[in-house]
């Protein structure tokens, strides 16, 4: 169920970052914008957030989340959205993602991968 819950706030943010800069700032279609964005979640959850933010810490894996979720924007895109995808505009995506990932760790790490989550009454 952790997982469940961390999936669905990763969800919520990727769509809303690739929905406004994607969709409503460069007309790519929402359907497809949605389609790469369950494609950024998968990937970036489980690199990211599972393996990455397992062995190091906040800072390594947001940039390593911005690195994952450009590429992927950027040379997946393009068969999702039918259209090129500029460079910038993948990595400008990512950093508004990355902006949200930083403040998505902190709860991932004490929700889903501490032993011990703390328990709020």
């Amino acid at each position: 169920m952790k997982h469940v819950i961390a999936l669905i706030i990763k969800t919520v943010l990727v769509l809303f970052v690739l929905v406004a800069i994607l969709s409503l700032a460069n007309d790519y279609g929402v359907g497809n914008v949605i389609g790469l964005s369950l494609i950024v979640v998968g990937a970036a959850y489980i690199i990211g957030d599972l393996f990455v933010l397992q062995s190091t810490n906040n800072w390594v894996s947001t940039i390593a989340d911005v690195g994952l979720c450009t590429l992927v924007i950027w040379f997946i895109g393009p068969y999702i959205l039918n259209a090129h995808v500029p460079f910038i505009l993948a990595f400008l995506s990512a950093l508004f993602i990355g902006a949200g990932e930083w403040f998505f760790h902190k709860y991932v790490i004490n929700a889903v991968i501490t032993k011990n989550p703390k328990v709020y009454s």
